[in-house]
């Protein structure tokens, strides 16, 4: 669905944070520091019903929202900088059309169900930084065939973080010295 005359275009979505949303589905975050927390349905983020197909967060935003871009069903592609250090909980749940997405290496911890539902992820990249993996946080992601974790310690997993992800189709690559760490993770 597009935009539509009355629809809002922008915004704000933090204390120091704005949003702007263009007319072709690019939806840019800018500003400095952490986003709002977002529910569903209550308080739902204000973009999330007009067909964001991209999101650019700014440099200085270091925290992606609760259920910031949740349900965001076109949603491709999404760029985070290296200010970020958290995604939090259903942060880009069930955004069934993202493909890839780069976590930077500022991101220590990714919540609860963060990108559950990511149907159409097919490779993520955990970057030696992120020491928190929340659980559920890549279930459902069922097209994911490639995980590569650069951390040389495994990050601490909770429950079901890969449910759902058909294993013997699906590549897991750490670093080398780490195998046997990954091994007793």
């Amino acid at each position: 669905m597009g935009l539509s005359a009355k629809a809002e275009s922008s915004g704000t979505c933090g204390p120091n944070l704005k949003w702007h949303l263009t007319d072709d589905g690019v939806l840019i975050i800018s500003g400095k520091g952490e986003m709002a927390d977002y529910s569903v349905p209550y308080n739902s983020a204000p973009w999330r019903y007009f067909g964001v197909k991209r999101i650019i967060v700014g440099d200085s935003v270091t925290t992606i929202g609760e259920y910031a871009f949740s349900n965001c069903s076109s949603l491709t592609s999404v760029t985070i900088p290296n200010s970020v250090t958290t995604i939090k909980e259903y942060a880009f749940a069930r955004c069934s059309s993202l493909t890839s997405v780069t976590i930077p290496n500022s991101v220590t911890t990714i919540g609860d169900n963060a990108f559950n539902g990511c149907s159409s992820l097919t490779s993520v990249t955990i970057p030696n930084s992120v020491t928190t993996i929340g659980g559920w946080a890549f279930a459902r992601c069922t097209n994911i065939t490639q995980i590569s974790s650069e951390a040389v310690v495994p990050p601490t997993c909770e429950s079901g973080v890969f449910f759902y992800i058909n294993t013997s189709k699906c590549k897991l690559i750490v670093p080398k010295n780490s195998l046997d760490a990954y091994k007793q993770a």
